[in-house]
């Protein structure tokens, strides 16, 4: 029974596994198959991500390669619109920053471009401006940079000096000027510097070709805004045919003042010797008195005719200064002892500047100027008037300032500006060569003189001098100084 009960089992067992051995075929091929299908889900999913990662990070990076592309055509105006994470979007916002700032750079730079053109524009239109002002007006204009090279040259520079500007331009002053005109404006400038001045003006006579030329020439230092120095500026003025139509005006002028002048002594010249014929023929007893009365009058005018004319010829031959270092203070020190007995009884009052050392004048020529001057002053005052005599230093200017004050009737305004005119005079019994006289002789020292109201009441005559800061001293080693430094500046 046992026995049965196993061997019912073992059938039992065999049975079933009869009919899982049919099933093994269907189990392992649906094992496989749903396998396969949850690998090939995990592949396509893995692969739909590679390719979803990859176009996040392609396509910005292929926009900003398109954004590349777009600016360095000139696009400024191109923006990556993808949107991105991480570094990727950093740089995206970076790109598309940049491209922002490009673009407001470009526009300001426009912006620029048109300003710079207008003011190119405006630049333009005021350098032809000033080109035709230049090329149309009489004066010779020259400038030359901190080099000295020419870099301006208008068109009566080139007919003052003969010279082409076609020929010079880019050139040194140095190699374009001939001698003596290089020499002109090389002592000129050496002059300022010496003076530490910013301009100078002289007349010169300068010989042009076959031509003989009186110029006023000005030398001015050129400054850039911040007061660099960047060359010079020189001016030519032909003074020549003005100054010859001044001289034949002059001329006439005192032509016609000497004519007056002679011509005034003749009248009662001629009615005393008429008187005289008259009282000769009538034989009549006071013929003695009327001969020495109409003699004496004849005589006294042929003297004051005679006066004239020798004023007329020391204006006419004023010598050339011999200037040498002279105490200013010595010679009106001197004159003033020749007044101190005036029948006017001249109050005289002094203020000398004590700083004031030797100038560089001509004693003689410059001792008729301040007699000249004392004169006019104490026939301008009444009895008991007064003349004051001022010197000062004007350190900046490098010039001595004198000043002959007088409290009589003044100058009318009108009579100034002919006051140094030849032959021009006030006075009843005046020659009018006086103070033309000493007006050549200032001018001849490269001076200048002018008159002005003198407050409450008369004139004062105003003389600067050039000077050079030096102290009067004894020996002859502070003269020969003195004498070199002059030497130098004249």
């Amino acid at each position: 029974k046992s026995s049965l009960r196993k061997i019912e089992t073992i059938r039992n067992t065999f049975e079933d596994y009869q009919q899982q051995s049919f099933l093994k075929l269907p189990v392992s091929a649906n094992y496989y198959t749903t396998f396969l299908l949850i690998t090939l889900l995990i592949m396509f999913s893995a692969i739909w991500l590679g390719f979803y990662m990859a176009r996040g990070i392609t396509v910005p990076i292929q926009q900003l390669a398109e954004g590349v592309r777009r600016i360095t055509e000139g696009d400024l105006d191109f923006k990556i619109g993808a949107k991105a994470t991480d570094e990727i979007a950093i740089l995206v916002d970076s790109f598309n920053t940049m491209t922002r700032e490009l673009n407001e750079s470009r526009l300001n730079i426009q912006h620029a471009h048109e300003d710079l053109k207008r003011t190119n524009i405006e630049l333009d239109r005021r350098r032809n401006y000033i080109e035709t002002i230049l090329d149309n007006i009489g004066a010779g204009v020259v400038s030359v940079d901190k080099r000295g090279t020419i870099t301006t040259f208008n068109k009566a520079a080139e007919k003052i000096l003969n010279l082409k500007s076609e020929n010079i331009f880019g050139s040194s002053y140095h190699d374009a000027f001939d001698f003596s005109s290089y020499q002109i404006i090389r002592k000129l400038s050496k002059r300022m510097n010496a003076q530490d001045r910013e301009s100078i003006e002289e007349q010169i006579d300068l010989r042009v070709g076959e031509n003989n030329l009186t110029l006023l020439v000005n030398v001015q230092v050129l400054r850039g805004a911040t007061g660099k120095y960047r060359g010079l500026v020189i001016v030519f003025e032909d003074l020549t045919h003005l100054i010859k139509t001044q001289k034949i005006a002059a001329w006439k002028e005192v032509a016609q003042g000497i004519a007056h002048e002679i011509k005034n002594p003749l009248t009662p010249i001629q009615l005393n010797t008429q008187r005289l014929k008259k009282k000769y023929y009538e034989n009549r007893e006071d013929f003695d008195r009327v001969f020495d009365e109409s003699i004496h009058i004849i005589t006294q005018e042929v003297e004051g005719m005679k006066e004239l004319l020798n004023e007329f010829l020391r204006f006419s031959r004023m010598p050339a200064p011999n200037p040498r270092p002279t105490s200013l203070h010595k010679i009106i020190d001197d004159i003033l002892i020749s007044y101190s007995e005036h029948d006017k009884k001249l109050k005289i009052k002094k203020s000398f500047d004590p700083n004031l050392g030797a100038v560089p004048i001509d004693p003689e020529q410059i001792r008729r100027v301040f007699i000249n001057l004392f004169e006019n002053a104490t026939d301008a005052i009444d009895e008991g008037g007064a003349i004051q005599i001022s010197t000062r230093i004007l350190q900046k200017e490098k010039l001595v300032r004198i000043e002959f004050a007088d409290d009589g009737a003044g100058i009318c305004t009108a009579d100034r500006d002919k006051l140094f005119l030849p032959h021009f005079t006030t006075k009843k019994r005046g020659t009018g060569l006086g103070l033309a006289i000493v007006n050549r002789i200032i001018i001849d020292h490269n001076g200048s003189i002018q008159v002005k109201d003198n407050y409450p009441k008369g004139t004062v005559f105003v003389i600067d001098l050039p000077y050079s800061p030096l102290v009067l001293q004894t020996g002859n080693s502070s003269a020969r100084k003195l004498h070199q430094i002059t030497s130098s500046q004249s």
